[in-house]
C-alpha cells in the first residue's frame, strides 16, 4: 500500500511540474471543512506541492484551533477561514491566529477568508472596514455556498454581480482575490473576463486568472479538473474508507469538464 501511495505521489508531482510549464498554476488548496481532508491527506497534498507551489488549507471555522495547530506543524503556507459573515467572525479568526502563532509565523503565513453567503456580502463593507481586515492577504468569493444562500445557481446573473462586487471591494483594499465554486470548462473564461479576480480556484487547484485568459481558458480549466481527478485517485488509495466519496468527486469533475451535465448541488 505504501509503495502504491508513494508511486502515485511521485506521478502527481511530475504531472504538476508538467502543468506548471504549460499553465499558470499558482497554488494547491485543501480543507478540513467541505473538503473533508484529514492530516494524512493534507500531508500528501503538501508533498505533491513541495517546492513547486504553495498550499492553502481552509479550516473548519474561524477558531478551529486543532486545525490551525496541525497546519502549522505541517508548515502549510496558507490558512483560510470559511463562512466569514461579520467583522466579529473575522476578528475571531485573526485573534485566534495571533494567540497561537509566533509573530514570525503569523507574518509568514498567508491569511485568507471565504466570503460565501449573502449575509457576508451584506456585511462586506463592515468587514472590509474592520481593523482585522488589514491583517488579511486574500479574499475568496466562493460561489457555490453564495449562490445557495441566494436560492440561485453559481452562474446566475445576480450571483455573478455579487461576486464581482466582492472581488472589486477586496481588490480596492489591497487584497489578493480569488473566485471559486462550481468552476467548469464552460464558465471559466466568463469568470476570468467579467469578474477579473487575481486567481480562479477549483476545489484543489489555483491558477492566475489574467494569464489563463490569455491562453485557451477552457484548456486551463480542463487541466485543473483533470489534475484533481488524479489527486482523488491518490486520496482513495490513501483513505479507502473515503473511496466512494472520492469516486463521486471524480464524476463531478468529469461533468464540469463537459462530458456530462453539471449538477450544481454538488460542490
Amino acid at each position: 500500500m505504501k509503495e502504491q501511495i508513494d508511486r502515485k505521489i511521485i506521478e502527481l508531482r511530475r504531472h504538476l511540474i508538467s502543468l506548471k510549464q504549460s499553465y499558470p498554476i499558482v497554488g494547491l488548496k485543501g480543507g478540513t471543512e467541505t473538503e473533508d481532508m484529514d492530516s494524512d491527506e493534507i500531508r500528501a497534498l503538501h508533498i505533491v506541492a513541495k517546492d513547486l507551489v504553495p498550499v492553502t488549507v481552509k479550516i473548519g471555522g474561524p477558531e478551529a484551533r486543532t486545525d490551525i495547530r496541525m497546519l502549522v506543524k505541517e508548515e502549510i503556507e496558507g490558512i483560510s477561514a470559511p463562512m466569514i459573515e461579520s467583522a466579529y467572525a473575522l476578528k475571531n479568526f485573526i485573534s485566534t491566529l495571533k494567540s497561537m502563532l509566533s509573530p514570525v509565523t503569523f507574518s509568514k503565513i498567508t491569511k485568507a477568508i471565504n466570503l460565501e453567503t449573502i449575509t457576508g456580502y451584506k456585511n462586506l463593507l463592515e468587514i472590509a472596514d474592520s481593523s482585522a481586515f488589514d491583517d488579511l492577504d486574500q479574499v475568496t468569493a466562493a460561489r457555490s455556498d453564495l449562490s445557495a444562500s441566494m436560492g440561485m445557481i453559481p452562474d446566475d446573473k445576480e450571483v455573478m454581480k455579487v461576486t464581482r462586487t466582492i472581488i472589486a471591494i477586496a481588490r480596492d483594499r489591497g487584497k489578493k482575490t480569488s473566485v471559486g465554486g462550481t468552476i467548469t470548462k464552460q464558465n471559466f473564461r466568463r469568470i476570468a473576463e467579467e469578474i477579473r479576480p487575481d486567481k480562479i480556484n477549483s476545489r484543489h487547484v489555483c491558477v492566475d486568472a489574467a494569464q489563463s485568459a490569455e491562453k485557451v481558458a477552457e484548456e486551463v480549466a480542463e487541466a485543473m479538473l483533470q489534475f484533481e481527478i488524479e489527486l482523488y485517485d491518490l486520496f482513495s488509495v490513501l483513505k479507502p474508507e473515503k473511496a466512494y466519496g472520492y469516486k463521486n468527486r471524480m464524476e463531478t469533475n468529469r461533468e464540469r469538464i463537459g462530458s456530462r451535465k453539471v449538477l450544481y448541488s454538488i460542490r
